[in-house]
């Protein structure tokens, strides 16, 4: 199956400049698509599941949850970094309500100019979450004080 998927693909790339089924397949998972029909769509709700799911890990670190995780990793970030964080959460949602407004009118050219806008600015959206991802990692590997345990407790 994945050879059909990579040739339809290769057949929309040349028609819409679109990035090498090669590099855009590994990130998105393209090649799991079991059908060859409406591509596009098919690739863009696979990225916006990848983005989806990076904006909620970013609201959690704007806006905690009661759970102990999301109340300590909010405070890891300078309100300098909290401003990236949003900026770039921003930019998420307005992918995701680009995806639902392309839902509601399909166009084949259009989806591929979401794609092409995506691939465009995605080693920008990997290296932010990624920041702000070992961040909030090296915070967990480090050691914390007992006073902010037993201060989560009393």
């Amino acid at each position: 199956m994945e050879q059909k998927i990579k040739k339809k693909y290769n057949e929309l790339k040349d028609k819409y400049s679109l990035p090498d089924f090669d590099e855009i397949n590994p990130i998105f998972s393209i090649y799991k698509i079991e059908n060859e029909d409406f591509l596009l769509k098919q690739i863009r709700k696979k990225i916006i599941g990848k983005t989806t799911s990076m904006s909620e890990i970013l609201e959690n670190f704007l806006h905690p949850d009661t759970t102990l995780s999301d109340i300590y990793e909010c405070k890891v970030f300078s309100d300098s970094e909290r401003d990236r964080i949003f900026k770039l959460y921003k930019n998420l949602k307005i992918l995701e309500k680009e995806s639902i407004e392309l839902s509601l009118e399909p166009d084949e050219k259009t989806e591929a100019e979401f794609i092409k806008n995506v691939w465009n600015s995605w080693d920008n959206i990997k290296q932010e979450m990624l920041f702000f991802i070992r961040k909030v990692k090296e915070f967990w590997k480090s050691e914390l004080p007992k006073s902010k345990i037993e201060g989560y407790f009393g």
